[in-house]
């Protein structure tokens, strides 16, 4: 069967595989492809052009076009990209007619390297498996059929090659896309140049002369050169006599086939059969290549895109931190982990909280809790709420608010906090963790700048979901940096914790003074590095469950109040604040491993990236 169905996620209109190809046999599809030539070079024969695509070469191949790809000897990695007409249609009406050329015989043609970033970044943004990663490589994919609509909507011949059509008149190019969609539309009717003069409202001399001085060719050379061209799915995929195909085609006799077909093959219909009806795809005769590892495919796409991006003389003010991570059998545990979590609670989240405020405490391990007394509170009242937590548990004891410290800052409202508790915990000795539950005082105001978990209306803060990741990290560290940290947990002897923080000096340090809410916003925002570690893990053979979760500043209460400006107090009543989401992005997959399991992790900015890895 020519035919290759391509097959789509679910909620997920597009098709990418990253691979060396050995050979990719004849077939054509109904949507469009893009293949981009990573790395090395590969043969390439759509239609009746054969190319010998290079490393950086971009090639679309449109629905219904016979193509096939081929090794030439040397290495190579090519990346296919297949999108849905389907789905993009809903943007694109007329998506099914188009007919994208990227081939140029110019490496220095500027709309290119812009669409080869384009890709790059839906490529990079895929195998990383990025959060929202579909919705981000969908918009962006809107945003290259755009660009190909702009610069690569129409072809020209240069040497019997078909190329991409350049011309900056719109004029130009609006009339010859009419006259190519209207031939291929209607390639197998009787179709003459005055027809087309007269739909056109154009003489027969400037079409005939706009034709060829734009496309290279002469109308009549066109028009048998789609015939052709479309009639090779027929000659290849059927039983069907060469006059049959020649009369479907719009050929008024099989000799005026033949004469161009040679023309534009090289070969009569009759020998092109022969020499390709046995080199179709098919399960006998099957595609040969390998996909690229994850890894691989990252670390190839971010050489490719840092080396067009230093050729922008923009600048960049983003820093990339790349390394790779080697976790090998039976490491050496370098310390264990365990953290006692100690909790300060006082009369007035119990007055104001209610039964809210425990399934909090509950969700964060804490063993022991400190009741705090200020002044004025009453001290039965204190003696009650003690009683009630011994009842429920925990270890309590009394303190007084006058023995406790003050501290200031509004990075503790922000994931500078949750990125300084983090990093204290895995570089200090210290295990015992004393946090406040609660900011005190009016719920409408939001950002107090104390250390604590929640705000006062009960919102999480991101250092709620520090604290919460900490009672969970109970094991070996078995691999530490001063940004990546590795973990073998006890609770299932099978479950690894690879922990991702970015972060600066700067950024640290605003956790030990007195940072201002516009202070805090302009050192998060101006920290814009990108951390990317590869991990080498070798682990038992088996399936594994991947758990991945970000903590940034982008959905942390701190950047909510920042879009509202820092609106103090808040309008909005208690009831409504809990509508603010904090929740950390997380996603889930599955994958099997064989001896080494190889996955990358990235986090963009000040956060936190945690990675679980279960065995099934």
């Amino acid at each position: 069967m020519l035919f290759e169905k391509t097959t789509y996620e679910d909620d997920f209109p597009i098709s990418i595989r990253i691979m060396h190809v050995a050979e990719y046999p004849l077939h054509y599809h109904l949507d469009h492809e893009i293949v981009y030539v990573l790395n090395g070079s590969v043969r390439l024969k759509n239609g009746s052009g054969s190319y010998v695509l290079q490393e950086g070469d971009v090639f679309t191949n449109s629905g219904k076009e016979v193509h096939g790809m081929y090794s030439d000897g040397m290495n190579n990695t090519v990346a296919i990209i297949q999108f849905s007409n389907q789905f993009f249609s809903q943007y694109f009406p007329l998506l099914n007619k188009a007919c994208f050329r990227t081939y140029v015989n110019d490496d220095k043609y500027q709309q290119l390297d812009t669409l080869r970033k384009m890709l790059l970044n839906i490529l990079l943004d895929y195998t990383k498996r990025s959060f929202h990663y579909k919705r981000s490589c969908t918009e962006q994919m809107i945003d290259v059929i755009k660009y190909l609509k702009k610069y690569f909507n129409l072809f020209a011949f240069e040497d019997h090659i078909v190329v991409n059509f350049k011309s900056d008149n719109p004029v130009i190019v609006q009339r010859i896309s009419n006259i190519i969609n209207y031939i291929y539309g209607n390639h197998s009717a009787k179709l003459t140049l005055e027809t087309l003069s007269e739909r056109e409202h154009l003489s027969t001399f400037y079409l005939s002369h706009l034709v060829r001085d734009y496309m290279g060719i002469s109308f009549q050379e066109l028009l048998c050169f789609a015939r052709v061209e479309m009639s090779e799915i027929p000659l290849l995929d059927t039983d069907n006599r060469i006059s049959t195909i020649a009369k479907d085609s719009g050929f008024s006799t099989t000799t005026y086939y033949n004469k161009y077909f040679v023309k534009w093959f090289g070969h009569t219909p009759q020998e092109h059969r022969e020499l390709f009806a046995s080199r179709i795809l098919s399960p006998e005769y099957p595609a040969r290549f390998d996909m690229l590892s994850e890894n691989a495919a990252i670390n190839l796409l971010r050489v490719r895109l840092s080396a067009l991006k230093d050729q922008d003389n923009s600048d960049d003010s983003v820093r990339q931190l790349t390394y790779s991570v080697q976790l090998p059998v039976n490491a050496e545990p370098i310390k264990e982990l365990s953290a006692s979590l100690h909790a300060i609670l006082t009369l007035e989240d119990c007055s104001i909280a209610s039964v809210h405020l425990l399934p909090y405490l509950h969700s964060l391990s804490a063993v022991d809790v400190s009741v705090a007394i200020a002044p004025g509170d009453d001290e039965t009242d204190a003696l009650l709420l003690q009683n009630r937590l011994t009842f429920l548990g925990y270890n309590v004891k009394k303190t007084y608010e006058s023995n406790l410290p003050v501290t200031s800052s509004y990075a503790y409202d922000s994931v500078a906090h949750a990125v300084s508790i983090l990093h204290n915990f895995f570089t200090s000795k210290q295990t015992e963790l004393h946090f406040r539950l609660r900011d005190q005082g009016d719920a409408s105001v939001i950002l107090k700048g104390k250390s604590s978990c929640l705000t006062s209306s009960l919102i999480p803060k991101p250092a709620y979901y520090a604290y919460r990741l900490i009672q969970k990290l109970r094991g070996d560290l078995l691999y530490q940096d001063p940004h990546c940290y590795i973990i073998k947990t006890k609770e299932n002897e099978n479950t690894w914790v690879l922990v991702l923080l970015n972060y600066n000096e700067d950024v640290l340090n605003l956790c030990s003074r007195h940072a201002s809410v516009y202070e805090t916003r302009d050192v998060v925002r101006a920290f814009r590095d990108e951390l990317q570690v590869d991990f080498h893990l070798s682990l038992p053979d088996g399936t594994y469950t991947i758990i991945q979760s970000a903590l940034s500043d982008t959905n942390s209460i701190f950047a909510h109040m920042t879009e509202l400006d820092f609106q103090e107090p808040l309008s909005l009543s208690k009831n409504w604040q809990q509508l603010f989401s904090t929740e950390p992005q997380t996603q889930f997959r599955t994958e099997k491993v064989d001896g080494t399991l190889e996955i990358s992790s990235s986090i963009f900015g000040v956060g936190v990236h945690i990675t679980v890895i279960q065995q099934q």
